[in-house]
């Protein structure tokens, strides 16, 4: 039996989550921002202004605030994680795209979702955008 040639290279497409699959910047990155803060005020026993102004200030030298307290401060990643990425209604929160799913079946080859969130929440958000089904693959932060 011959093999059939392949006309041109397979398609991967790759998806962040926040910001591409849906607008985050309403209601889930302030959650997630408040949720940092507290975990870095209780944690670190530090006030609400300082609490603040580290995760800033690691963030902006890290690109990541949770890279800064891994480094300084022996903070547990997904302890970390699991306690900033707790949602009462993410549901509710959620803005997909416009036409997202419909958008996502047209394209032709493989889906995945690559982010920097942890892997539970990225599952839960594109559960309750009605896609998770649409993709082989989902890698969050843990990864």
């Amino acid at each position: 039996m011959l093999d059939t040639p392949r006309v041109g290279p397979p398609r991967l497409w790759v998806f962040d989550l926040d910001n591409t699959l849906h607008d985050a910047r309403p209601h889930v990155f302030p959650h997630i921002n408040r949720s940092m803060t507290d975990y870095i005020r209780q944690h670190l026993r530090l006030d609400e202004a300082g609490a603040q102004a580290l995760r800033l200030h690691y963030w902006r030298t890290y690109g990541a605030t949770l890279k800064g307290l891994m480094h300084h401060h022996q903070i547990d990643a997904r302890h970390f994680l699991q306690q900033t990425h707790r949602f009462d209604d993410l549901s509710r929160m959620l803005l997909p795209e416009p036409g997202l799913r419909q958008t996502l079946t047209r394209l032709p080859g493989r889906r995945v979702v690559l982010t920097n969130g942890p892997l539970h929440y990225a599952e839960n958000a594109l559960q309750l955008m009605g896609v998770a089904g649409l993709f082989s693959a989902v890698y969050g932060v843990e990864h």
